[in-house]
């Protein structure tokens, strides 16, 4: 646990983040009038939803993830393509990677008989990825609500504003500073892959033809390599493995893995190749309860990109259908 100190420390930066967030519009109250059951109806369906699938919680997680980085935290990742333009959700990045979709649909339902048209897709998102986390472990943080739902989904805006697994540090960084977040924030937020499971090829490379010369990456841990080719053979990339080795566990045992060189993505393990990035993997295995913290702040921030173009409250979160606002 983080001394008393330090825990004054990150609450006194919770306070000023809160007032930072607050002017840009979000509040924690934003719902209290016209849908004070909204926060209660959430959590209970993400209650339900990982108590039956532990590994969807990284799935929903990272529906938020996908939906900030792409024209602001809009609710646009849930849009279905039309037959003009093909939707992020189609494009080869998320395509067959993301999932969850069904779920929210399933929240939007609840919320819509209690309270028709009144809370966003985007603002679902937000309050979905905290509940996931905390089902699995992680600390709670405040969301900030009153996002408003935007009109456009396009799949070619994605390969340009998410960031690769074959990223390096630097392309990290330059991905996250594209949507106003620091490296801190991207070493953090990193951390998301404490949970959930990756296919086998998402790191097919560095296990079997590392730079294209057939062999496993050198610096991979070898006992670990070996096990992961029992996991993951040459012959079948489409199977799974767990992101860490807790991986249904959000905690910080991600970077502990970093450190060992039991990383799995090159994105991954490309937080070790600068000093910032191994003294955070450091501190995080040194005082878990500072990193678990620290992903809520980092969550809030980057809840609060804005949309770059908010229409309305959608009804139905895979369609345009936006009420005026």
């Amino acid at each position: 646990m983080a001394t008393s100190g330090s825990q004054w420390f990150l609450w006194t930066a919770t306070i000023l983040l809160i007032a930072v967030v607050s002017q840009g519009q979000l509040t924690t109250d934003f719902y209290e009038s016209t849908c004070p059951q909204a926060a209660t109806i959430v959590k209970q369906k993400v209650d339900e939803i990982v108590d039956a699938d532990k590994g969807m919680a990284a799935g929903l997680m990272r529906l938020h993830f996908h939906d900030c980085f792409v024209r602001g935290c809009d609710g646009s990742v849930l849009l279905n393509s039309t037959n003009t333009t093909l939707a992020e959700k189609e494009a080869l990045i998320n395509n067959g990677s993301l999932r969850g979709f069904e779920h929210i649909d399933d929240i939007k339902m609840e919320l819509e008989c209690a309270c028709p048209g009144v809370v966003s897709c985007a603002d679902i998102l937000a309050m979905v990825a905290r509940d996931a986390t905390v089902k699995l472990g992680g600390l709670s943080w405040p969301v900030f609500l009153g996002r408003i739902d935007g009109a456009a989904s396009v799949a070619d805006e994605v390969n340009s504003s998410l960031p690769f697994r074959t990223y390096n540090f630097s392309q990290l960084v330059a991905t996250f500073a594209k949507v106003g977040l620091d490296t801190k924030d991207m070493i953090v937020l990193s951390g998301g892959h404490s949970i959930g499971q990756l296919h086998c090829g998402a790191f097919f490379e560095r296990l079997w033809d590392f730079e294209g010369q057939n062999i496993t990456d050198p610096s991979m841990d070898p006992e670990f390599a070996e096990s992961l080719k029992a996991q993951c053979p040459r012959d079948n990339p489409l199977l799974f493995k767990g992101a860490d080795s807790t991986n249904a566990t959000f905690d910080a045992v991600y970077y502990s893995d970093l450190l060992t060189q039991k990383g799995l993505m090159d994105s991954d393990v490309a937080l070790m190749s600068d000093p910032l990035g191994v003294e955070y993997a450091l501190k995080a295995v040194q005082d878990p309860y500072s990193f678990l913290f620290e992903f809520g702040m980092a969550m809030i921030k980057m809840g609060n990109i804005p949309a770059s173009d908010p229409y309305g409250w959608r009804k139905n979160c895979a369609v345009i259908e936006p009420r005026n606002y």
